[in-house]
C-alpha cells in the first residue's frame, strides 16, 4: 500500500512549522494528501471555581479559543500556499487532551508527523511524542526542534539491532526506504558485545531481506561510546546528515528507559534529523 495520506500535528509553533514543511515535501514526493490536526484544550477550572463563572464568561472564553484556532489554521494554510503544494489539504480541529486525541487520530493516516517539542516558554499544551509512539499504533515522524528543512538527499539510516521494535519500524518504513538511493543499516556494539559476538544480530539476513526489496544497503557497525548506543546513533546522523533516521521505539519498558536512560530517550531528546519511529 502506497503512502497517500499524511497528517501533521500543528499548533502554530516554530517547531510545528518545520514539521509541516517536512510533511509537504513528503506529500509532493508521494503525491499524498495532507491533513493538519489541531487539538486544543478547553478552558479548565477547579470545580469550586467553575460554578461561579457565568455563561457569558464561558461563551467569551470559547469564542477566544475559536479565534485562536482560526489564526493557527490561517498560519497552516499560508505555509501550504507558500510551498505551492497543489494536493488535497484538510484541516481538523478537536477539543480535548491533545495526546489522547492525536493518538486516536493517527490511526486514520499512513504516517503522523509532528515537532519534537515546544519551546520552554511555549504556553500551549505539551504534546509528547513518546506517548504517541506507544499509543497510536501508527508510525510517527518527529522533526527536531530548530530543524531547517532542505531538499531530500534520498539518504536514510536505520538503527538495527534485530529486535521486535526495530523489525516493526523497518516494515512500517519500507515504502519510504524503497525510494532512497542510499540506506545505511547501523548496528551499535559495545566492546563486550564485539568480543563475544553476542550483541550482533545476523547481518546477512537483514541485508538479504533489503536486497529482495530492491534496496542496496550498506552495513555500518559502530562502537558504543561511554554514553551508550544513543549517542553513537545521533553522532553518526550528525556526520552523514540523512533525510530520516528509522528506528524502533521503546524496545525496553518505557519506565525503565525513563528511570535509567535508553536509546529511545536519548534520541527523543537529542535528535538532529527527522526520526521515523514505531513501537
Amino acid at each position: 500500500m502506497a503512502i497517500k495520506d499524511l497528517a501533521v500535528a500543528f499548533n502554530g509553533s516554530e517547531n510545528a512549522q518545520s514539521a509541516l514543511k517536512f510533511a509537504i515535501q513528503m506529500c509532493k514526493k508521494y503525491e499524498a494528501a495532507l491533513t493538519g490536526l489541531h487539538m486544543r484544550m478547553p478552558p479548565e477550572f477547579e470545580q469550586d471555581v467553575s460554578r461561579w463563572i457565568s455563561r457569558e464568561i464561558m461563551d467569551t472564553l470559547a469564542k477566544a479559543g475559536a479565534e485562536e484556532a482560526a489564526g493557527i489554521e490561517s498560519g497552516f494554510r499560508e505555509t501550504v500556499t507558500k510551498t505551492k503544494f497543489s494536493g488535497a489539504v484538510d484541516w481538523v480541529v478537536e477539543e480535548g487532551p491533545p495526546n489522547d486525541l492525536l493518538a486516536r487520530a493517527a490511526r486514520y493516516y499512513d504516517v503522523l508527523l509532528m515537532g519534537q517539542f515546544s519551546s520552554a516558554d511555549d504556553k500551549r499544551p505539551r504534546v509528547r511524542a513518546e506517548d504517541l509512539v506507544l499509543r497510536s499504533g501508527r508510525p510517527i515522524i518527529i522533526v527536531p526542534n530548530q530543524y531547517t528543512v532542505r531538499p531530500f538527499n534520498e539518504h536514510a539510516v536505520i538503527a538495527w539491532d534485530g529486535s521486535r521494535a526495530a523489525a516493526s519500524a523497518l516494515s512500517n518504513a519500507m515504502l519510504i526506504l524503497e525510494t532512497k538511493t542510499r540506506l545505511d543499516v547501523v548496528t551499535v556494539m559495545s566492546d563486550e558485545d564485539a568480543q563475544s559476538k553476542k550483541g550482533a544480530p545476523p547481518s546477512n539476513d537483514i541485508m538479504r531481506h533489503l536486497k529482495r526489496h530492491g534496496i542496496e544497503a550498506e552495513q555500518v557497525t559502530l562502537s558504543a561510546p561511554r554514553g551508550g548506543h544513543g549517542p553513537a546513533i545521533t553522532g553518526y546522523c550528525a556526520d552523514v546528515n540523512p533525510d530520516v533516521l528509522v528506528m524502533g521505539g521503546y524496545g525496553h519498558a518505557r519506565l525503565r528507559e525513563e528511570l535509567f536512560g535508553g536509546v529511545t530517550q536519548h534520541v527523543m531528546q537529542h535528535m538532529n534529523v527527522p526520526v521515523f519511529m514505531s513501537h
